[in-house]
Parts: structure tokens; sequence; C-alpha cells
């Protein structure tokens, strides 16, 4: 009906509307500061009007939803970028503390203590009978073995303590799965009610943000509000559904030469493999499989090449005995691990490796020519020489010499270091850009906030007055009774 109760009717709605505008207002301004959350609105519309004779009559306005004010397409290309920089990270700190192992060029490294050997071969070539400078040589031969032994030891070290973080961001991973799915439930139950939980799916943006820093994630979200997490392909959080990830052993591979074990990551229900290629745990796992075993590899080969080259020459050669022999090993070994000075006349039953003798240095091509250096000569050539041969006649190192296969090693390293670096501001500079293209559409703003504060606060006036008006007007009534 109309007149002075409807008046006051839609006085009452006014005020009740704009007192929940402010309440929306002051909730935002709170949270202007608060990581991950998202303006929200209030939306007004007009209730249904009232037939009179005279026409419809207006009745006044109702709060009809608290709206969250946010992008998707944003938030999926935030995702997008966090899963490539994550990656980065993750590579680029295992690359770095790659580069820094091989600690090149320095006089410490590698490098350096193989110049230094061969060096001391050159120097040997000008005094084959010298025990000075014999015992030079088998140092420098120990020193360059050391610093084998030492880059194996600390990069095998490194990848053994990924497979602890890859476990811990496994954990996180499992974590913030679960989070999601409890979220789901509790967002479709407060939905189905006829709410909007609007902070809830802030904490579940917030979460799924965290996420695609971790993995390579994908996100789908339905009708009702409730998302699907996939990782590779494989559904890992839903309505209240989540799959625990964990790593397992996987089939061995050959990589460099040198055969390394693998992980693989399986879901705890099917066990079938999830293809993790991406974020922070994804760089993990290509660091663990791929990228250290390359390093490792390739220096497996150069410590094998190195064995049987200088072995190949070294046994056709004579030493400093009487009588003078061949037949002798300068090195013993396999690999990087395993390379070690042999110098041992094993003719007598003796052990490789038990007797290194400065004696059994082979200097000289034949056993009557004292003083001869063509062995010493030979040998210290060979870090130069290209290509090298295997005794089966294989070609070594992809038919490069002993240095040039070692600094393509080091070049590599420190390209791939620089390209993560790329990578990194690229991706930093992408995410910077869309998260605030974001804080634009999401984003508190004070001042907007503040003007939203002085409307709501001026139209809660005039709805008061419009009550004091009414209430006049019923006075007025009375006092004509």
């Amino acid at each position: 009906m109309s007149g002075i109760s409807h008046l006051l009717e839609t006085a009452r709605r006014a005020l009740l509307s704009q007192q929940y505008g402010m309440a929306v207002t002051g909730h935002n301004i709170a949270n202007a500061s608060t990581p991950g959350y998202s303006r929200q609105r209030a939306e007004f519309s007009t209730t249904s009007p009232l037939s009179t004779s005279s026409g419809f009559l207006g009745t006044g306005v109702m709060v009809e939803n608290v709206t969250r004010l946010r992008n998707r397409f944003l938030d999926q290309q935030i995702r997008s970028s966090n899963d490539s920089l994550g990656m980065a990270n993750s590579e680029y700190q295992i690359l770095s503390q790659i580069e820094a192992t091989f600690n090149e060029p320095s006089t410490s490294g590698l490098s350096g203590a193989m110049d230094r050997f061969f060096q001391a071969w050159q120097e040997l070539s000008t005094h084959p009978e010298d025990a000075v400078t014999r015992n030079a040589l088998m140092l420098e031969g120990k020193a360059m073995t050391d610093t084998f032994h030492r880059l194996n030891a600390e990069m095998r070290t490194l990848r053994g303590s990924l497979g602890d973080e890859i476990t811990s961001k496994l954990n996180r991973i499992n974590t913030l799965s679960k989070d999601i799915a409890r979220l789901n439930m509790d967002i479709l139950s407060a939905g189905s009610g006829g709410q909007n939980p609007n902070d809830m799916k802030d904490l579940r943006d917030a979460k799924l943000e965290e996420l695609s820093l971790l993995a390579n994630i994908s996100v789908s979200e339905d009708s009702l509000g409730s998302v699907n997490v996939s990782l590779g392909g494989t559904v890992i959080a839903g309505n209240g559904d989540f799959r625990t990830l964990r790593a397992v052993p996987g089939t061995t591979t050959s990589i460099a030469g040198t055969d390394f074990d693998q992980l693989r990551i399986v879901t705890d229900i099917s066990g079938g493999d999830v293809m993790l290629t991406g974020g922070e745990a994804g760089g993990l796992l290509k660091s663990y499989n791929t990228t250290i075993p390359e390093s490792l590899g390739r220096l497996d080969r150069l410590a094998g090449a190195m064995i049987s080259s200088i072995n190949e020459v070294h046994v056709s050669g004579y030493g400093r005995q009487n009588p003078p022999h061949n037949g002798i090993n300068f090195f013993m070994g396999t690999d990087a691990g395993s390379i070690t000075i042999d110098l041992t006349d094993t003719s007598s039953g003796a052990a490789p490796g038990t007797g290194p003798s400065i004696d059994n240095i082979a200097t000289s091509s034949s056993a009557a020519a004292g003083g001869n250096n063509d062995i010493a000569l030979l040998i210290a050539g060979l870090d130069k020489k290209k290509p090298l041969v295997s005794g089966g006649g294989a070609t070594l190192l992809d038919g490069l010499s002993i240095s040039e296969y070692y600094n393509q090693t080091v070049v590599r390293i420190g390209s791939d270091v620089n390209s993560a670096d790329t990578m990194i501001q690229s991706q930093e500079l992408v995410v910077a850009q869309l998260t605030q293209q974001r804080e634009s559409v999401s984003g508190v703003s004070l001042d907007e906030e503040m003007t939203n504060m002085i409307k709501f606060q001026h139209s809660f006036d005039a709805a008061a007055r419009l009550v004091n008006t009414a209430n006049e007007m019923y006075q007025t009534i009375l006092g004509m009774l």
C-alpha cells in the first residue's frame, strides 16, 4: 500500500542498504594492505515496485550481492608466468652452484690443474732423467686427480641434497592441494546457502598463486565457483578431493656416457607419472635428472679420455728402471671419481696403484736410448691433440681435444646460467606488469573508498531525514485527531 508507512519502509530499506554499503567500504579500507585481497563492491538494485491506481510506485533499494572485483584472465597469466619464473629461479640457483664448483677461470680450477700437468710433461721432456722434474710431474698429476675427485664429490653431494629439497617442495604442493580442495567445499557450501564467500575465494586464489610458483598447474573454474587444479594433465585438487604427490626412483638413464638414477613424480592412488615440468619443483627435478648428470657425465668422459689416451702412449714407453721396461700405466680408474695415479710395476704381482714410483714414468720410446724424450713430448701434446682415439678405434670427446672439450663444458654451464638469469629478469618484469594490471582492477584505492564512504554517508543521512519527515507527517495526522 502507498502512504506514510510505504514511505517509512522505503526509508528503512535505504538506511539498511547504505549501512551495508558503508560496511563493505570499511572492509575494503581495513584490507587495503592485505596481500591477495580483492576489492569488493556492494551491488544495489531497486526492489519490486508497488502497483497503485496511479501506476507503479517504487519501493526503494536493496543490496543484491557483494561482488569481488577480479580478472580471471590476469590471474591465469600470472600463474603461467609464475610457473616459468619459479623454474628459472631453481635452475639459476643450481647452475650458479655448479659454476662456483668449477670455479673457472682460476688457478684452482681443473683447467689450471690440467695445464700444469701437461706443462710438467713438457718440462720433463727437457730433463727426462731428472728426479726433481719427475717428482714435480707426479705431484701435478696428483693435484689434477684430486681436482677431478673434488668436482665429482661436490656435484654429487649437491645432487643428493636436491632429493630432500624435491621432497620438501612436493610436501608443500600436497598441503596446498589439500587446502584448495577444502576451500572448494567451503565455497560451495556457502554458495548453496545464497552467500558469496569472497574472502574465502581470495584465500584460495592466494594458495593457487603460491602453487603456480611450485609447479606447472592449470586451473579451471565451474559455474558454482569450484576450481579443478591439474598438474601436467593430472587433477591434483577438486571438490574435496586431492592427490598426494611423491618422488620415487625411475629408470636409470645414460647421460654423457654415465649411468644415473632418475626420480619420477607419481600420485598416491594410481601411481601414474605426473608430468612435473615447471615451477620451482620442476626446476629442481630437471636439475636432479638432467642438469647435474650432464656436467658429471662430461667430467667422467673427460677423465676417461685422459686415462685411456695417456695410458695408451705411456705403456709403450720406458722409464728409468734398471733395466728399463715398458707396459706401465700412468693412471688407473675409469671416471672422475676413480681416476688416480698408477705408475706401479705389476709384472712382479703388485696390485695397480700400490707402488707408484717416479722411476716408472715413461719418457723414452726405446729401452736402449737413454735420455730419449719421445714419449714425454707425445703426452705433453695430448691436451691439444684431436681427435683422440681409443685403443679400439672409437673417437673420444666428440672429436675435440682435451682442452677444447673441457672449455666447452665450462662455456655450456656459463651460458645456461646466463640464460636462466635472463629468464628470471624477463619473467619478473612480466609478473610485475601483470600484477600492476591486476591491482588496477582488484586493488583497493583509498581515494575511491573515501569517496564511496562520503556517498554512503550522505545517502544514509538523507534516508534518516526521510524517516524524520515521515514521522512529522504522522505527528501532523495525529494532531488532527
